[in-house]
Order: C-alpha cells, then sequence, then structure tokens
C-alpha cells in the first residue's frame, strides 16, 4: 500500500515536471528557430510541447487551460520579440499580452469542439485549419502584428522555401504544424512504436521534410534564370544605388537641419557613380511635402537640380570601371518623406478619418508617410547649328516627372489609432500633434501602387509594409518589376528585430521572384537575388559617432572579395561575385560587381539587378485562395482520421 502511494506521488511530480518543461521549452526551441539564430529546423518540432499542454487541458478546468497554455505563448512571444520594449514599452506589453491571447484562440476552439460528444474528427488537423484561419485574420484588422506567422521562421533558411513561389508564408506555416503534429503522434503512440526503431517511427515527417527539400531545390533551379537573366531575350540590367544615412532617429533625424541632411545623402549617392535608380529610406525628407505641389517643395526642387548638374554623364568620368547601362540623362529617385494634405472643410464632423484640423479653423490636414518617385527630365538645347550637338542645360528652374505613394499597412498605435471608424471615442485617446509631426492617425493608400514607368516600374514597400506577402504582390500586379523596401529600423536598437526585418525580406524576394533593394536609415541595407540570396549588406550602425563602418563591413562581406581605397573622408569598398552560387561569374562582370563607398558615416551600396515583369503562382492565386486550398485538405484529414480526437 505504501509503494503504490510513493508510486503515485512520484507520477504526480513527474507529470507536473513535463508540465513545468513544456510551459518553457517553446520559447527556447522558437528562439533558437528564429532569426538570427541559425537552428531554423527547430520549428518543426517547436510546436510538440504545445500540443501535450493541450491533450493535458482537455481533462482539466477551462481557466487552467487557458493559464498554462497563454504562459506558454507569452514565452514564445518574449523570446523572439522582447526587442520591441526599445520602440515602446507600453506598446510591448499591449502586443505580447494580445499576440498571445489570439494565439490561444485555435486552441481554445479546438478544445471546445473536442469535449463535445457529437465531435468524431480528428482534432490535430483540425487545429492546423484553425491555426491557418487566425494568421490569415490577424493580417487584415486594426490590430495586425504578424511578425511571428510560423512561415516567417523559414527566412533563416530561404534555399529550403523556394516552394513559396507557389504558396507563400500560409504553406510553409501549414508544413511545420502538420509535421509537428506528425512528431507527437509519434511520440505519444508508445504501444505501437515501442518496438520500432527512432528511423520507422519519425519516417513520416521526415520524409514529408525532405519531399519539400527536394521540391524546393528544383524549383531554385528552374528559377535561377530569374537572378542574372542569362538565358533570357528580355534581359533589362539596372543600376540601383542604396543609401544608408545612419542618422540617429531619436536625437538626429527630426532634430538636424533637413537641408543639409539632403545634402550629405546627396553627395553619399554621388560617390556611388551613375545609376539608373537611386534609393534613400523611409522618411529621407523630414519636412511635411505638400501633395498638391511636391516640385515646389525646397528638397524636391534642389534634388531635382543637383541630378540634372550631376548627373551619370559627370560620374561616369570618374568612375571609368563601371559600364553603365544609361549613358545618359539624370537617375530617377525613390526617396522615402513626409506629405501633407490640405484642404478645406466646413462641413459637420471631419471629412476623413485622419484629418487633423490645424490652427485656422477652415482648414484640415493629413499627414503621410510616404514614398516620392522623382524622375528629372534632362533639358537641352543645340550647340551652333548642329541639331545633333547639345550641352546640359544648368538653368535655375527644374522639372521632372514626381509621383508617389502613401504607406498603407499602418503600424498600430504609433502611425494608427485602431478601430476609430466604429469607435469613435477612442480618438480622445489619441495624442494632440501639430503640422509638423508625423506620428499618430497617418492617411493612407487605399491599394499598393507602383512607381515609375515603363518597364522599370518599382514597389515602394514602406518599413511593416513588408512583413505582408499578399499585399506585396498587389504592387507587382500594379506593374512592378522589382522590390524596393525603405525603411528604419534604428528604433528598436541593435537587437533581432531590425535582422528579423531584414530576413522576411528574402521571402518576399522568392514570392514574387523580383530582386529586393533594401534602404535603412539605420539597420541593414543590401540586395536580394529573386531566389532569396544576400548579394550585399551592410551591418548594424546607428548614430553620428566615429565607429568605423568598416568593421561592419568585412563581417559580411565573407561571400566573395573585395579590394579597399581610401581617399580622405571617402572609402570605397569593390566586392566582385565569385560566381560560387551560381556557377559562373556574369557575362558583364563589371556591371555585376557590387559596390560600397563611405562618406563620412554614411553608406552607398549599389550593384545591377535584373528586372522582370514575372508574375508567380502565389502572385496569381494570393493568399485568399491558398488559404481556402489549405483549410479544405486539413478538413479532408481530419475528416478521413475520424475518430482520433487526441492530439
Amino acid at each position: 500500500m505504501e509503494a503504490t502511494q510513493n508510486d503515485r506521488t512520484a507520477d504526480v511530480k513527474f507529470n507536473r515536471l513535463k508540465l513545468i518543461v513544456c510551459v518553457f521549452l517553446p520559447a527556447l526551441l522558437f528562439w533558437l528557430a528564429w532569426e538570427p539564430m541559425p537552428f531554423t529546423p527547430l520549428v518543426f518540432i517547436a510546436f510538440v510541447p504545445f500540443f501535450y499542454l493541450a491533450e493535458w487541458g482537455r481533462s482539466t478546468s477551462k481557466g487552467k487551460n487557458f493559464g498554462v497554455l497563454f504562459l506558454a505563448l507569452m514565452l514564445w512571444n518574449i523570446s523572439t520579440t522582447w526587442w520591441v520594449w526599445f520602440a515602446s514599452d507600453v506598446g510591448a506589453i499591449a502586443m505580447l499580452i494580445l499576440n498571445s491571447m489570439l494565439m490561444y484562440l485555435p486552441f481554445g476552439l479546438s478544445r471546445w469542439l473536442q469535449r463535445k460528444k457529437w465531435f468524431i474528427w480528428d482534432a490535430k488537423w483540425l487545429f492546423i485549419a484553425l491555426w491557418l484561419l487566425y494568421e490569415y485574420g490577424h493580417h487584415r484588422w486594426d490590430l495586425s502584428w504578424p511578425w511571428l506567422t510560423l512561415g516567417n521562421a523559414f527566412s533563416g533558411m530561404p534555399w529550403y522555401v523556394q516552394w513559396y513561389e507557389i504558396t507563400g508564408t500560409l504553406g510553409g506555416t501549414a508544413l511545420i504544424l502538420s509535421v509537428n503534429v506528425l512528431v507527437y503522434h509519434a511520440l505519444m503512440n508508445d504501444q505501437s512504436n515501442a518496438k520500432r526503431s527512432w528511423i520507422m517511427r519519425f519516417r513520416l515527417p521526415i520524409g514529408i521534410v525532405s519531399v519539400f527539400g527536394l521540391l524546393s531545390v528544383l524549383l531554385g533551379q528552374l528559377a535561377s534564370d530569374f537572378v542574372y537573366q542569362k538565358k533570357s531575350k528580355l534581359k533589362q540590367p539596372y543600376r540601383v544605388v542604396a543609401i544608408q544615412p545612419n542618422y540617429d532617429p531619436y536625437d538626429e533625424k527630426f532634430v538636424l537641419d533637413p537641408m543639409q541632411m539632403v545634402r550629405d545623402m546627396a553627395k553619399t549617392s554621388d560617390s556611388a557613380g551613375p545609376a539608373d535608380c537611386i534609393l534613400w529610406p523611409e522618411t529621407s525628407l523630414v519636412g511635411n511635402i505638400d501633395v498638391g505641389s511636391p516640385a515646389q517643395d525646397m528638397q524636391v526642387s534642389y534634388l531635382m537640380h543637383h541630378w540634372l548638374k550631376n548627373g551619370p554623364a559627370d560620374n561616369a568620368a570618374g568612375d571609368s570601371s563601371l559600364n553603365h547601362s544609361r549613358a545618359a540623362g539624370p537617375p530617377s529617385m525613390l526617396i522615402g518623406s513626409n506629405m501633407i494634405h490640405w484642404y478645406s472643410w466646413m462641413g459637420k464632423g471631419k471629412p476623413d478619418v485622419a484629418a487633423r484640423q490645424s490652427s485656422n479653423l477652415e482648414y484640415w490636414y493629413t499627414l503621410h508617410n510616404s514614398a516620392l518617385w522623382i524622375q528629372p527630365e534632362l533639358s537641352i538645347h543645340p550647340i551652333g547649328s548642329d541639331p545633333f550637338k547639345h550641352e546640359r542645360l544648368r538653368g535655375s528652374m527644374a522639372t521632372g516627372d514626381i509621383q508617389f505613394y502613401h504607406k498603407s499597412k499602418l503600424v498600430p498605435g504609433t502611425e494608427q489609432l485602431p478601430f476609430v471608424t466604429v469607435l469613435p471615442f477612442l480618438e480622445r485617446l489619441a495624442i494632440s500633434l501639430d503640422e509638423n509631426s508625423a506620428s499618430g492617425t497617418l492617411g493612407k493608400n487605399a491599394t499598393a501602387k507602383a512607381l515609375g514607368v515603363s518597364n522599370s516600374k518599382v514597389a515602394p514597400i514602406i518599413c511593416y509594409e513588408s512583413i505582408y506577402g499578399d499585399y506585396v504582390s498587389e504592387y507587382v500586379k500594379d506593374g512592378a518589376s522589382w522590390l524596393a523596401v525603405i525603411t528604419n529600423d534604428a528604433w528598436w536598437n541593435n537587437t533581432p528585430g531590425h535582422k528579423q526585418h531584414f530576413s522576411y525580406a528574402k521571402l518576399r524576394a522568392i514570392e514574387q521572384r523580383k530582386w529586393v533593394v533594401r534602404s535603412a536609415n539605420t539597420g541593414i541595407s543590401g540586395f536580394i537575388d529573386p531566389l532569396g540570396n544576400t548579394t550585399m549588406r551592410s551591418g548594424w550602425y546607428q548614430g553620428r559617432d566615429e565607429r568605423s563602418a568598416e568593421v561592419a563591413l568585412n563581417k559580411h562581406l565573407d561571400d566573395g572579395f573585395f579590394s579597399a581605397g581610401e581617399s580622405g573622408s571617402k572609402r570605397s569598398y569593390e566586392w566582385n561575385i565569385l560566381g560560387i552560387k551560381y556557377g559562373n561569374k556574369l557575362e558583364d562582370n563589371s556591371l555585376g560587381a557590387t559596390k560600397i563607398t563611405q562618406v563620412g558615416t554614411q553608406l552607398a551600396l549599389s550593384q545591377t539587378i535584373y528586372l522582370n515583369q514575372y508574375r508567380t503562382v502565389y502572385n496569381r492565386l494570393g493568399d485568399g485562395k491558398i488559404l481556402a486550398i489549405l483549410v479544405l485538405s486539413m478538413l479532408f484529414l481530419s475528416w478521413y482520421n475520424r475518430k482520433q480526437k487526441q492530439f
């Protein structure tokens, strides 16, 4: 009798220990699997402890079930996104609590169904369908926070998910959860698996992971022509310069003289040599530019004059190593900017949900976080009587084509106040701001909009928008042939946040089979090819102190070789791709060579990319149709394996 009591006590202690381990283990596994940690394959087992907790919760009270699972989910959120604290402590706490509660919904609904006598379907496949619905919905409401979408975990190994050009991240989520439930099933069926080796027990999940790996290799080989388009008849080289100004957003970016910052960034852009397009990061032009007359703004006018006077024809003479594709004509520019829309309104209420009333009560205004596309026009006049001889016009008037796009996917709390359209009283919680502020509820575009002309249109993806694969597809549908991400990641300091943000852009490149160029004020700037490989990147370098950027550059130029030369305050790094990844060198190495220049504390990264107007299966289907296919597949498996109610 005493021995039996001791055995029961030992069993209780063992089960309690197992419960505690399962609460803390997912946070550890996801931390190791998520960028910037290198153990991505751990995602294939990271959900197994959650399934144990869910099974334990079936036989306990609703409160205990919620408490244990919520704690485990909260620890997962903390371990991977704790860095949000540096941007906003209150916002971080609210985000962690809310996101953990939302993640519990699929578990809670699955538990409710399992406790019903009429429920006979297999719960593990039904849970996957519920989780996919949760992720899809979480991308599409005012408190959207898709950072921890399970499919994002593969940003650490893009070579494995070349099939994202078909499924997007929803396919990655479905694969991760499917493998996890199969692993859990193999672990829990002790009686049938007791006499089998571990290879036989886990042969199904191992086989599925291997098949998707082989599929990825095959699709990667088929898509390799998008990188440099050597075999393509539509070979369209396009040289892009992306700068990284390294202004501290707290102490410098919105404090220093705007025109002086523009002059400094223009000088940095000049150092990179000729280009088809020059890319500046989010909110590079900090003075609000009037939507109605952007060309009259002092900063915009200066830039158009600057490149009309100092275009590629002048730069080419000083950089003969580059046989540039645009022999004449100024480059186009894609620049992050604050913009303002003024209008009069004498009606009742607000003219728009994002509108604010000026000190002059007759006028209202809306602020925008925008991307400006500027193409200065090269005015020429003949020399003498020969109409074919001309010189650059250096007059006082500058003209050009100006287009703009307003950021649409706004950050909850800092860029939009959630639910004000249905709960207007929440507007009283908003901070009172003046015309010079770019925070608070901002105006936005109704849809994604590609900027530019002809076959060189660009997707102006502003910061947070790069997390939304389906939204990025809309830019390509509007004609974008390459993707530009302009951002400012310094709000989180030197933490995993900016590394994860850069890494997610690799998934966008695969989904659309487009080159991605990233310009960050501070964070990581770089180039990503259509296979999701990083061809060049900067390192973290914040603020205008005297830390050498050379350390950051040396650290990341590990896939090729570079030569360095120094002249005054300007350092130039030219990095030639060795051809290890793609089999051989470029046909024209002078065009393909990457180049990094440093002027003061600013960086300019340049490389030739190749444009295409191809639309992938994912782009054509979209998340809605892919979700329907995946959910129906999971429901079929749940029905097919009915009466197996346990996880």
